[in-house]
């Protein structure tokens, strides 16, 4: 494993320094005055003496500078995640099932690795818990650094187990051979151990309680994060949140599957937040929580939870799960994803409460919810000749029935040369217009066989559209709206925008205020959104005032 600068800490206590007797013990003759110089004595030795600690104690409460963050995440690299992998996911740990000799064996590595980190024994932060079937739980605490905050505990964890050398009812075959599990889930505690030390190497802890657990018997029923909520080592009350990392060694193109994001006001926000670090991951939500992995019974427990997934593969349950068909750069990818959502759970001033109803809300509802509203009816009905709007001609090819165009009386052959009072040099100017005009319109056209221009009165079908917008809101995901309609050539299609983006803010007023909506009804305005937990801005504009001329 690859060595890292940075420093190594311990949680730090106030200690009140013992004094000499002689300065405590009053006098056998005493009076008022001196009783009260002794007293003020005694008070200024006091502060005196613990005034370093408290200076301590005051630095330790501060908030993670960005530059510390940053060294930390950048300590993140596959150097050092291949070894663990490669540990993990070798025939000598025979597939790591729970309460195997594997099984034992790999937990041996995880307290070997713990230990290298400073976590030494159970006073000190190291913790093992045992359970049916020589299965055991190990447990690595950092204890918050601000004293109103330690209390409160998240949890990062990953499942250390696998299935062994395979049976029925757990392989997709062939059985009898090792199942190595270098993404299921060798990945995930590679992950988990490189979020420790990264920690570790911070000049002082984050705010809050940070308890990093690996789990066995995921394969055999969840049993190890069963058995923890069961049996907590803390105080459930205390866990505000648990950051689960199960297979993250398989990244594609389509992105990390992020589940349990509506299980807390939120979260969505949260988590594209942290999604900060070039290159971004593009994370899928899914609202579907399945009792798949070590989040579901603290979700069932109403402890909001998250999970980090790339996916199942042809290599899924089979002997053939092995360490050099993993993608690394993704690996290193997420792990640093993990660490930012771990820090920035640990250094929030609040953090949000269960949201009871995500216990109902489904993967299907989700699809319902989210399906983006159709584009709206064409509000003129006519189509043109392509070959000549390349020349930048506006020339009628075809009139749909009983559409605007036709009652206005256009003809095929009519060639448009002003619209709502604009020149029309092109096609898409033109269909841009066409969003954004009002309802009554007049519309110049070079009719064959004229030699001067006619006029024409349009009726367009529907109302403008001066953003080219349609939203909803969203229970959870508090100050922003969630992009129904996006219609196109209008000022948010030129600006980027596509359904389902969730708008967070324009012109600086969150989207859900009063303030947004007036801003939305005046361009330009500068909006930030998020589109796959990436966020980004963008500016809308104004197509009339920039775009077309009235020359």
């Amino acid at each position: 494993m690859g060595s890292r600068t940075g420093s190594q800490w311990t949680s730090t206590a106030i200690v009140w320094p013992k004094q000499k007797s002689e300065h405590l013990t009053p006098s056998r003759v005493s009076c008022a005055p001196c009783a009260r110089w002794r007293l003020i004595t005694l008070i200024q030795l006091v502060v005196l003496s613990v005034s370093p600690f408290l200076v301590t104690a005051a630095d330790e409460t501060s908030p993670l500078e960005d530059r510390d963050i940053a060294v930390a995440v950048e300590s993140v690299r596959i150097a050092d995640l291949k070894p663990h992998i490669a540990t993990l996911a070798s025939d000598a740990l025979q597939g790591r099932e729970g309460g195997s000799a594997g099984g034992q064996a790999a937990s041996a590595y995880l307290i070997q690795q713990l230990r290298q980190r400073g976590f030494s024994t159970a006073a000190n932060g190291l913790d093992v818990q045992e359970f049916a079937g020589g299965m055991r739980n190990v447990l690595a605490t950092v204890p918050g650094s601000d004293a109103r905050r330690r209390d409160e505990v998240v949890i990062v964890c990953a499942h250390f187990d696998h299935v062994g050398f395979g049976t029925q009812r757990n392989s997709r075959g062939p059985i009898g051979q090792v199942h190595n599990g270098a993404d299921d889930n060798a990945s995930g505690v590679a992950g988990l151990l490189e979020v420790i030390e990264a920690i570790r190497s911070l000049p002082h802890p984050p705010r809050r309680t940070l308890l990093f657990a690996f789990w066995d018997g995921e394969e055999k029923g969840l049993l190890g994060a069963k058995h923890w909520v069961s049996s907590p080592t803390r105080p459930l009350k205390q866990i505000k949140l648990v950051i689960n990392s199960d297979m993250i060694g398989r990244l594609r193109p389509e992105g990390v599957e992020l589940t349990g994001t509506r299980a807390a006001r939120g979260l969505r926000q949260f988590v594209s937040e942290a999604n900060s670090w070039e290159p971004k991951a593009h994370l899928d939500f899914t609202w579907d929580m399945r009792a798949d992995s070590d989040h579901h019974p603290f979700f069932a427990a109403g402890i909001p939870a998250l999970m980090l997934h790339t996916g199942k593969h042809d290599d899924y349950h089979r002997p053939s799960d092995d360490a050099d068909k993993l993608n690394y750069e993704g690996t290193q990818r997420l792990t640093r994803l993990m660490l930012l959502l771990a820090l920035r759970a640990a250094e929030a001033d609040e953090l949000p409460a269960f949201r009871a109803e995500s216990r109902g809300e489904t993967k299907d509802q989700q699809c319902r919810i989210e399906q983006p509203l159709p584009p709206p009816a064409a509000r003129l009905g006519i189509t043109w000749n392509s070959k000549l709007s390349e020349q930048r001609i506006v020339e009628i090819t075809e009139i749909t029935p009983q559409s605007p165009a036709a009652a206005a009386g256009f003809n095929i052959g009519d060639r448009l040369l002003r619209f709502a009072g604009y020149r029309v040099s092109d096609v898409p100017e033109f269909r841009s217009l066409v969003v954004i005009a009002d309802r009554e319109v007049t519309v110049t056209v070079q009719r064959p066989g004229r030699s001067e221009p006619l006029e024409l009165s349009v009726s367009l079908t529907g109302e403008p559209s001066p953003l080219g917008l349609k939203w909803r809101t969203d229970d959870a995901e508090p100050d922003s709206v969630i992009l129904t309609q996006v219609i196109p050539h209008s000022p948010a299609a030129l600006a980027g925008l596509k359904p389902l983006d969730r708008i967070r803010s324009a012109d600086g007023h969150s989207a859900n205020s009063v303030q947004f909506r007036d801003a939305a009804l005046r361009l330009p305005i500068n909006v930030t959104f998020e589109r796959g937990g990436v966020v980004a801005t963008t500016l809308i504009t104004s197509i009339a005032n920039v775009t077309f001329s009235k020359q």
